[in-house]
């Protein structure tokens, strides 16, 4: 597991375990509600393709469609696959996990590539910042 990955999900554990300590009480007189079970909760995990609590997945797999939209935006996109081609509207952060995937936004702060020849555009006229473990990826302005 490469450091940025392993950071991601440190990151993402540390934000979890914060949210899930706010849902705990210190009084004991409540009465005991029903959890819905792990398998549950992972079959209602969060769509493919849609922008929810400001994060959108976008997965590509072979077989499955290869062009995608996001007009609206989503302020962190994270692609995985290969091949694929997205269109985005406004958006802070990329994470790219594959390979030869073409990917345009309208804006963008920061990208993070993990895969080889992943290209970027962008509409912004700041340069983005680039976090790369591939080769042969690029981030360019229109």
């Amino acid at each position: 597991m490469n450091t940025k990955t392993l950071l991601t999900a440190l990151a993402v554990t540390g934000a979890l375990t914060a949210v899930l300590a706010g849902c705990t009480s210190g009084s004991d007189d409540s009465t005991p509600t029903p959890s819905p079970t792990a398998s549950a909760a992972a079959d209602a995990g969060q769509p493919d393709d849609v922008c929810t609590d400001g994060i959108a997945f976008v997965t590509f797999t072979e077989g499955g469609e290869l062009t995608k939209a996001l007009p609206d935006g989503c302020d962190t996109i994270v692609v995985t696959g290969d091949g694929g081609t997205l269109t985005a509207g406004p958006t802070n952060v990329v994470f790219v996990t594959g390979s030869d995937n073409s990917i345009d936004v309208e804006t963008l702060a920061q990208a993070d590539l993990d895969g080889d020849r992943n290209a970027v555009t962008h509409g912004g006229t700041a340069e983005p910042v680039l976090n790369t473990d591939g080769t042969g990826n690029t981030v360019t302005a229109r």
